[in-house]
């Protein structure tokens, strides 16, 4: 019932679609990173230290993104979101062979999620769901957590049959629709503020 309201309005739809691309992303590149990094003969030294920064990335600076999400608006934080999550994914295609680069994107991808959750979660409790919000967000926090179940499953036969940038390139594919339902949102914003 409340993804049914959510889907029928296109802020809350957004919020949820970006909270469960963005999580799928982020679970799909991270977690094969360490096998892939093992392929490459990195130890396991550098596998803390690259999956060390990564969550540094998803976290560090989730006040900054707070405070931006805030100032600038959830919806062009969320922007920010996207574009970083794109930027990994495409550096890990461009460059998954060099160590610098994985490590560079996986810093970028955490930095993408943060951006990410914390503005769907912004723009998730602004929506007008009277009843229905705690459901909704309950579904919300659920879908987010499928999304990134199916994607850590999947993932691992992506890393077989398409190798780590053909990986990158899948997760990366998601952020389209997040983008375009993100614009769907946007203009549904506008038109609200000027009614």
């Amino acid at each position: 019932m409340a993804l049914r309201w959510a889907m029928a309005h296109p802020v809350a739809r957004f919020a949820v679609l970006l909270l469960v691309i963005a999580h799928a992303v982020m679970v799909g590149i991270m977690s094969m990173t360490p096998v892939h990094l093992g392929h490459e003969g990195e130890g396991l030294r550098i596998v803390g230290l690259v999956i060390s920064l990564h969550i540094l990335g998803m976290y560090a600076l989730s006040p900054v993104f707070g405070w931006m999400a805030d100032r600038a608006g959830p919806l062009r934080t969320a922007l920010v979101g996207l574009i970083m999550l794109g930027a990994s994914a495409a550096l890990v295609f461009v460059g998954s062979a060099s160590l610098a680069v994985v490590m560079a994107a996986l810093i970028l991808l955490g930095l993408g999620w943060s951006a990410s959750t914390i503005s769907a979660s912004v723009l998730l409790a602004g929506v007008n769901a009277g009843a229905l919000r705690v459901p909704l967000q309950g579904a919300t926090d659920a879908l987010m957590n499928y999304g990134g179940a199916v994607m850590a499953l999947i993932s691992g036969p992506l890393l077989a049959a398409l190798g780590f940038g053909g990986l990158a390139l899948v997760a990366g594919l998601l952020i389209i629709p997040a983008a375009a339902f993100g614009w769907i949102a946007r203009r549904h914003r506008r038109a609200e503020s000027v009614v």
